[in-house]
């Protein structure tokens, strides 16, 4: 998989990076909330790490700008400063989940399980989409109810 972490705490940003590289996986560091969408344009990320404090940007503000020019791309928020009600914003901000820093290696494995789940459920999402609009090209009878009686016009009395 492929991972954007958004950090703009170096230490902990490059740390980060390390543990997703030696678990097999891709990461590109952002110090910023400018960086990290420049990178989205640029590049494809199977899920996004966003710390909700970057400096003087707020990273649930960088949620939804995110999520608008990608919305099916799972992004992971995380923060040293985590309270019940930074989680529950972030969830609601379209957040798939929620980490405290510093997260365990357990941690990680919980959230790409989530994230991989996550990207299955879209992939047949999309697919059963796809099949439904093919056949309704092929047989547009389908879009048409034969089967059921015949309605009834009331004549209108003028």
């Amino acid at each position: 998989m492929d991972f954007l972490v958004i950090d703009d705490d170096k230490t902990f940003r490059d740390a980060t990076c390390y543990l997703i590289e030696n678990e097999g996986h891709f990461a590109q560091p952002a110090a910023s909330g400018e960086a990290a969408l420049a990178n989205l344009k640029e590049n494809e990320f199977d899920t996004v790490l966003l710390d909700v404090l970057l400096g003087a940007e707020n990273g649930l503000d960088l949620l939804p700008q995110i999520l608008r020019n990608q919305p099916n791309l799972p992004v992971i928020v995380f923060t040293a400063q985590g309270t019940v009600n930074t989680a529950v914003e972030a969830m609601r901000r379209g957040a798939l989940d929620f980490l405290e820093k510093p997260f365990t290696r357990e941690q990680f494995h919980r959230v790409v399980a989530q994230v991989q789940r996550f990207n299955q459920m879209s992939q047949s999402i999309e697919r059963l989409e796809r099949e439904v609009k093919e056949s309704k090209a092929q047989n547009p009878e389908l879009l048409l109810d034969f089967a059921s009686p015949r309605m009834d016009v009331m004549p209108t009395s003028a």
